[in-house]
């Protein structure tokens, strides 16, 4: 690991159901400037627009692009860019997955995060970065970040307890 806040790449996979994209970005947004940091890629949000309009073909434009809006304001340094795919990955379980590798390392990441885990596993030898889905990665945070994990659990619970017929349970530790 390097000097810093740890970096997480999200494949769309994390970022696409709401409830995995909403618990990284609060875990990021309350860990403190040597805590969490999220990466993406273009290729990412591209996928992930992709599939909101596949789910919600009948939203309107500023629907769709509202959650990239929100994502690029609220993560302004997350964009990976100017990575070239090795034509390696191209060898792997699912060649369309090519550019989250390419982009994970040349973001210098210390994780990549995704469900789909057996797209990746033969390169996790030859890469400089742990591969974990999204459940590991959440449970190594609670192990290392509990304060982070404290402050997002209270975030959620404070939002979901304005909305008609949510009522969470205490967060108190």
């Amino acid at each position: 690991m390097q000097p810093g806040p740890t970096l997480l790449f999200l494949d769309t996979s994390v970022i696409y159901p709401r409830t995995l994209r909403d618990w990284f970005c609060l875990l990021s947004l309350n860990s403190g400037i040597e805590g969490i940091d999220l990466r993406w890629s273009e290729d990412v949000l591209a996928e992930f627009i992709y599939n909101r309009r596949r789910k919600h073909s009948g939203a309107s434009d500023a629907q769709i692009g509202r959650w990239r809006q929100l994502l690029t304001e609220s993560f302004p340094n997350a964009i990976v860019s100017g990575y070239s795919i090795d034509p390696m990955f191209l060898e792997g379980k699912d060649k369309f997955d090519a550019h989250v590798l390419a982009a994970a390392i040349h973001g210098r990441v210390d994780y990549l995060v995704t469900s789909n885990i057996s797209d990746f596993e033969d390169f996790a030898d030859s890469v400089e970065f742990e591969i974990l889905t999204p459940d590991d990665m959440l449970c190594l945070i609670e192990q290392r970040r509990p304060d982070s994990v404290s402050a997002a659990t209270k975030k959620q619970c404070s939002y979901w307890s304005r909305r008609e017929g949510s009522k969470p349970r205490s967060t108190d530790r």
